[in-house]
């Protein structure tokens, strides 16, 4: 990643080649923190998530903390696991992070996803904005995640040695996105596309000013 080599690292260690040429995200146009955040509070503390039903596909779905225009992604749930492993991990991560607002993407196959999410957090007492979109055709999301791509390069990632295996694992599938070619699948780009349609229909990103008291 240091060396801007993640296509010989694919192909070495995870056994899938990816090519240099056409990749959207390369590992020195983004930005980094060491997991502290800034010592105020955040303006929104925000989720969207992509869901899956396992197999090929996985969920994804970013934590992230506005501060100001700054975005921070301080975790993330990236599973490609069943709903009954990956659902409670999204109820856990807006739990732990106290989420306040997450929009599913939803199709006529993955709209029950959010439904059964919404349920647990209701009944458990937390209260939270869920707000669903319909998904866009596999080509639109890619044009979707290409529009959106110069937002994306502003948002601050965990740098290497503070990220969790399933932000690792994020990261890697942020950097294998190709605007050439077959993507084997989009899921962390895509729901980082998310998060800038989430700033731009919430007004904008929030402007901070110093309390007068």
């Amino acid at each position: 990643e240091r060396n801007n080599d993640m296509a010989s690292w694919f192909a070495q260690y995870i056994g899938e080649p990816i090519e240099r040429d056409g990749t959207l995200f390369a590992p020195e146009e983004l930005k980094y923190f060491n997991g502290i955040l800034p010592d105020q509070t955040p303006d929104r503390i925000f989720m969207p998530c992509d869901p899956a039903w396992g197999g090929g596909d996985f969920v994804a779905a970013p934590c992230c903390y506005l501060y100001g225009n700054d975005v921070y992604i301080l975790d993330c749930v990236f599973d490609n696991n069943e709903k009954n492993i990956t659902q409670p991990k999204i109820v856990n991560l807006i739990k732990k992070h106290k989420v306040q607002a997450a929009r599913f993407e939803a199709t006529k196959m993955t709209a029950s996803y959010k439904e059964e999410i919404e349920k647990t957090l209701r009944e458990s007492g937390y209260k939270i904005n869920i707000t669903t979109k319909a998904a866009p055709t596999n080509k639109g999301k890619q044009q979707r995640i290409f529009d959106k791509a110069p937002e994306i390069r502003q948002f601050y990632f965990l740098e290497e040695g503070k990220r969790s295996k399933e932000y690792s694992l994020f990261m890697q599938n942020l950097y294998s996105f190709k605007v050439v070619g077959k993507n084997k699948n989009d899921d962390a780009p895509d729901s980082l596309a998310m998060a800038v349609e989430m700033l731009e229909n919430s007004g904008g990103y929030a402007e901070v000013f110093q309390r007068p008291f």
